[in-house]
């Protein structure tokens, strides 16, 4: 665990953490640039993706510099500045082959499709090292790794992909819920009840992590619709002793960390006063309409 101060934010960054945040934000991306100088014609561009919002745009700084590599910049711009889509990108051949490609060979994924695209992504390494690329064979053994990157295939090929049976961690967990949790509160007018649900949301494909989540909170259920499949946990009790903790514990490195806290403070109120008065109810809904979305600073 390393610790890096950007801006008054502390970001407590990991190896796990940060292959976890990229299994649910990040992408790998192979371009095939046409460049008369190469003999191919082709000049192959690799290229290993985290995205964030701008708002922690400072993590994927905070990754930079934990990796030594790579480089921060906008990846999408929609709408105002402050709504833009930042990414982390790894892209000079010399940082992909040195730095980036060790961590890759010594480390599995836990999706999947990550799995898949990881073993995709070395085999093209491993291709470009050795300078095979250049000839039309090596270049066509790119093209067709390209084209069978999980973005590339189908719901049915990516059914049939295999089981990753990489085991899940704490550190992993943590960056897989950055990228794909969710805290929520609904207030049920039916029950006049607020209730409370933790969710990780995938692809329907990785029903196997999902099932994996209830043994490893020890807590939780999973459903599957025509294309989604969500672990989720709606047990007031079992937020509290199980999933709570976990995050006091293991402490989210974006945004969603103000979400987990505005959660709990939320839980607490409820649970801590029967029956609910009027100045509980209005600390409650002062917490839901607050949407200044402030990183809480450690």
């Amino acid at each position: 665990m390393k610790k890096i101060v950007l801006n008054k934010k502390i970001y407590n960054l990991s190896l796990d953490y940060i292959l976890g945040l990229w299994e649910g934000d990040g992408s790998i991306y192979i371009q095939l640039k046409p460049n008369q100088s190469h003999k191919t014609g082709k000049q192959v561009i690799l290229n290993w993706d985290i995205h964030q919002h701008v708002i922690d745009v400072d993590l994927l700084h905070a990754i930079k510099i934990f990796l030594d590599c790579g480089k921060v910049e906008v990846g999408k711009k929609t709408g105002n500045p402050d709504s833009w889509v930042y990414r982390f990108r790894i892209s000079r051949q010399t940082e992909i082959l040195n730095i980036l490609l060790p961590v890759l060979e010594s480390n599995t994924m836990v999706l999947n499709k990550r799995n898949h695209d990881l073993n995709l992504f070395i085999n093209a390494c491993k291709i470009v090292k050795n300078k095979y690329h250049t000839t039309k064979i090596g270049l066509d053994e790119i093209i067709e790794i390209n084209n069978q990157l999980s973005s590339r295939i189908d719901k049915i090929d990516k059914a049939l992909l295999p089981d990753s049976t990489t085991n899940l961690n704490s550190l992993k967990v943590t960056g897989l819920t950055d990228a794909e949790g969710s805290f929520s509160v609904f207030y049920v007018n039916i029950k006049k009840q607020y209730q409370f649900s933790f969710s990780i949301a995938q692809e329907k494909t990785e029903i196997k992590f999902l099932n994996n989540l209830i043994k490893f909170f020890g807590c939780g259920n999973v459903s599957i619709s025509d294309e989604k499949g969500l672990y989720y946990v709606t047990s007031k009790k079992d937020l509290i002793e199980k999933i709570i903790p976990f995050f006091e514990k293991n402490k989210l490195q974006t945004i969603k960390q103000y979400s987990f806290l505005n959660f709990q403070k939320i839980l607490n109120i409820v649970l801590n006063n029967k029956p609910m008065l009027k100045n509980h109810l209005d600390e409650i809904n002062s917490i839901l309409e607050d949407k200044t979305y402030k990183r809480p600073i450690n």
